[in-house]
């Protein structure tokens, strides 16, 4: 029971941190605002990790803990995680 309870934190912990990066996304200086846009165009609203590796420049690993810490925002169906491209912004 302790688990479910544990999952649950985690997931409205992570909703949280959705909906403050969303709020942060719209506050956006118009340059940022038209990067992301252009980012979205190219790549389309949601990345792979892979993808995202290419876009920031980064490795695997430091993708990974950006996920981790709520950096940007991501869905994750079992193993496959997409990331929300204009999200990308935070960790560039």
């Amino acid at each position: 029971m302790a688990k479910k309870d544990d999952e649950k934190s985690k997931k409205e912990f992570q909703r949280e941190c959705e909906r403050y990066l969303l709020k942060k996304l719209e506050d956006l200086p118009e340059f940022d605002k038209k990067f992301t846009q252009e980012l979205e165009d190219k790549y389309g609203i949601w990345v792979t990790v892979e993808k995202a590796m290419e876009i920031v420049g980064k490795s695997r690993s430091t993708i990974y803990k950006y996920k981790d810490e709520n950096s940007f925002i991501y869905r994750q169906n079992e193993r496959k995680i997409m990331i929300y491209t204009k999200s990308l912004i935070f960790v560039l």
